[in-house]
């Protein structure tokens, strides 16, 4: 009796352990997530690229990597462009532009950008940015002021008078490269419209003689 006692003790007291065991071994054998949580999506260079390198906005969910992916798959096609503008914002955009895989991408898609909140800031790429950067964010520029119709918006006033303004000075430097004086002359010339900026201030010396 006393054997059939101690026994039944020492079974009560290994099956905590055990049960601890298992919830150790169930922890370990899960899935391990990545420590920012970001979701992947294809590098440029065929490797993986997650939206938090470089800082480029944080974490991304699935959704939002399956249209970076899609846009950028798609080489410039103006609905998945569009649809990831819808999706992330305009400001998205110039987040996840700090992010070297999703620059290109997120440089083109603002040109779908409903609003000129991030105007200045495409301006001041244009001025400083690499060549390519430039060039990307200009076209954006320009094809943005012709889309763009409805009123624009009070709180963006100053945003965008901020933004004509670079852009008035990048169309005058005559010591800047001539394409990007051309793509600031000719978004200038659409935005006048607005009256960010006087037509007779836009420079005409590159106009096609």
């Amino acid at each position: 009796m006393r054997g059939r006692l101690r026994a039944f003790v020492a079974a009560i007291a290994v099956g905590p352990a055990m049960g601890a065991g298992c919830g150790r071994g169930a922890a370990t054998a899960a899935p391990a997530s990545s420590s920012s949580g970001a979701a992947t999506l294809p590098g440029a260079d065929g490797g993986a690229a997650t939206a938090a390198d470089d800082d480029g906005g944080g974490p991304m969910d699935a959704r939002e990597a399956a249209a970076w992916s899609r846009a950028r798959d798609g080489g410039g096609d103006d609905d998945d462009d569009l649809r990831l503008a819808d999706l992330v914002g305009c400001s998205g955009l110039r987040e996840r532009a700090s992010t070297a895989a999703l620059r290109p991408t997120a440089l083109r898609a603002m040109a779908y950008c409903r609003d000129f909140s991030e105007l200045p800031w495409m301006a001041d790429v244009g001025v400083h940015g690499s060549d390519a950067d430039a060039l990307a964010v200009l076209d954006a520029v320009v094809e943005q002021s012709a889309r763009v119709r409805r009123a624009t918006d009070p709180e963006d006033a100053d945003e965008l008078h901020t933004g004509c303004g670079a852009l008035l000075d990048l169309a005058r430097a005559a010591d800047r490269p001539a394409p990007r004086r051309v793509r600031a002359i000719r978004a200038l010339r659409m935005l006048s419209d607005r009256g960010c900026v006087k037509r007779a201030d836009i420079p005409t010396d590159l106009d096609a003689k």
